[in-house]
């Protein structure tokens, strides 16, 4: 059999079942609640062959939030105010085609299933507009601005109808309360290789084959390469539950309705909000890490090593986050994650590039550890899921997600085009040698305490989440005493419709 078929999927008893409490109150006639259902355990092959598939998001991410920006101000020599205005309409964009893949995604039905026919289709021409972005033409102002703008649209179209059936595709993997913060601890440390590639590997290769636009067009055709592996090992490695598509006719309305009917759970838009206010305040703290590490914490020397101390911590916390998921519940998990980068964010501009670098490293190490909680939100939306299956009788993981990324995407486009404002406003001189000390100063400001500022208000909102591990348990029982009593899931009306 095949690397990744169900034979790796086995089966595992949930031991919070004696913890699950019983209800209240219930109905006269209702039956009593069963015990939690036998829950499914991912391999780890399994696991790694879907988690490569991030490789993808993850060179994309850091290469649009860390390298594009002062590649085209300082190679292409846009002015910040214009890169950051392609950025946030590629991102718009890019957002909206989200519900409508991810609804149709639940909607598929082929042999490879409902999610993994998008991830092979649009592989190939993602990274092939990967690859063009880097390479804008010798013109006007307005050419390399369209040009820009053209590209990203074109990325982004094709990111969409990947990305959001690659998030729905885990979401499905497991129906394990701990084991669903497993699967995305694995992808997402598959997200932070990928972020060291498209980051600090990215701008390495481009300065090693002689910096300026050549450099940079080749250096893109490398990640391209690893893009296109990562996405086919997910496409080809990776099985599918079996979950019946909806066989209703798809129309406009009824696309209207599904994603009309996610928001009105309770659940998920808290967990929406609040990850997305904490989404626009990292996209800001990204926007400005280049330029901080490379001008205030001891040029370029410094930069790379950084950037590759900082993601390697948070990769190696992924492991300490998910296991705190499970022992304390994710909620409260995430809700210390935040409080962690609070702290480390709001002391960050006492950092000075006088600093020994051992010192540097070691502030950033500990910054590092912070953010590998910041996965968690996709382990908790995917609670939700089961929540809206109870209430409506379908499973709709495609809808859910195609809301959640708009709503990212928005949050991160406007991080991006905040720091677009910001960044001549706090006295940066693009191409400059060396940048004033107010300059610095004030960047070092919007890099550390100014995201903070999001994240507590992150805190604020997501404290407010109802799905605690105890009723997720008691929603999942009560969904296979519907099932073993002949009640198929899709059987309760769609919220509406």
């Amino acid at each position: 059999m095949a690397p990744g078929s169900a034979k790796n999927i086995v089966p595992m008893r949930d031991t919070a079942t004696a913890r699950t409490p019983a209800p209240e109150t219930a109905p006269p006639a209702a039956p009593a609640v069963p015990p939690v259902p036998t829950a499914t355990l991912v391999s780890l092959p399994h696991k790694l062959f879907y988690g490569a598939g991030e490789l993808v998001v993850g060179i994309r991410m850091a290469a649009l939030n860390t390298v594009l920006f002062p590649f085209y101000t300082d190679v292409a020599l846009l002015t910040p105010a214009l890169v950051g205005s392609a950025i946030a309409v590629g991102r718009v964009w890019d957002g909206v085609n989200d519900p409508i893949t991810g609804w149709l995604s639940d909607r598929t039905r082929t042999r490879f299933g409902r999610r993994r026919p998008f991830l092979g289709a649009m592989i190939l021409p993602l990274v092939a507009c990967f690859a063009l972005l880097w390479r804008p033409p010798v013109g006007t102002t307005g050419e390399v601005f369209t040009y820009l703008v053209g590209a990203l649209f074109l990325l982004d179209v094709f990111f969409g109808f990947y990305a959001t059936p690659y998030l729905a595709l885990g979401a499905e993997l497991s129906t394990d309360y701990a084991e669903r913060a497993r699967v995305v601890s694995v992808r997402a440390m598959f997200h932070n290789v990928g972020l060291l590639i498209g980051g600090g590997a990215f701008l390495g290769i481009a300065a090693a084959l002689g910096g300026g636009r050549d450099g940079y067009a080749s250096a893109s055709l490398a990640l391209a390469a690893i893009m296109l592996i990562g996405g086919a090992t997910a496409f080809f490695g990776t099985r599918e539950p079996a979950v019946a598509a909806r066989d209703e006719r798809a129309t406009f309305r009824r696309l209207l309705a599904d994603l009309r009917a996610t928001l009105r759970l309770r659940s998920f838009r808290i967990i929406v909000a609040g990850s997305a206010i904490a989404i626009c305040g990292s996209s800001i703290n990204q926007a400005f890490a280049f330029y901080v590490f490379r001008d205030a914490f001891g040029a370029d020397t410094r930069a790379g090593l950084v950037i590759a101390v900082y993601l390697l911590a948070a990769t190696v916390s992924f492991p300490f986050w998910a296991a705190a998921a499970a022992r304390f519940g994710k909620n409260l998990a995430f809700a210390v994650c935040l409080f962690w980068s609070v702290v480390g964010l709001s002391l960050s501009p006492v950092i000075d590039a006088s600093w020994p670098l051992a010192g540097v490293l070691a502030f950033i190490v500990i910054a590092g550890i912070g953010v590998g909680g910041y996965v968690l939100p996709l382990a908790i939306v995917a609670d939700v899921f089961d929540e809206d299956e109870l209430e409506s009788g379908w499973r709709r993981e495609g809808a859910f997600f195609g809301v959640w990324t708009l709503a990212m995407k928005l949050a991160g486009a406007a991080g991006i085009a905040i720091a677009g404002v910001l960044l001549p406003w706090l006295g940066y001189v693009p191409g400059a040698a060396q940048q004033t000390p107010e300059a610095m100063w004030a960047m070092k400001l919007a890099w550390g305490p100014l995201p903070a500022l999001f994240f507590v208000l992150t805190i604020l909102v997501v404290r407010r989440f109802p799905l605690t591990q105890e009723r997720v348990h008691e929603i999942q029982a009560e969904l296979a005493a519907r099932r073993r009593g002949g009640v198929p899931a899709s059987g309760a009306r769609s919220l509406g419709e």
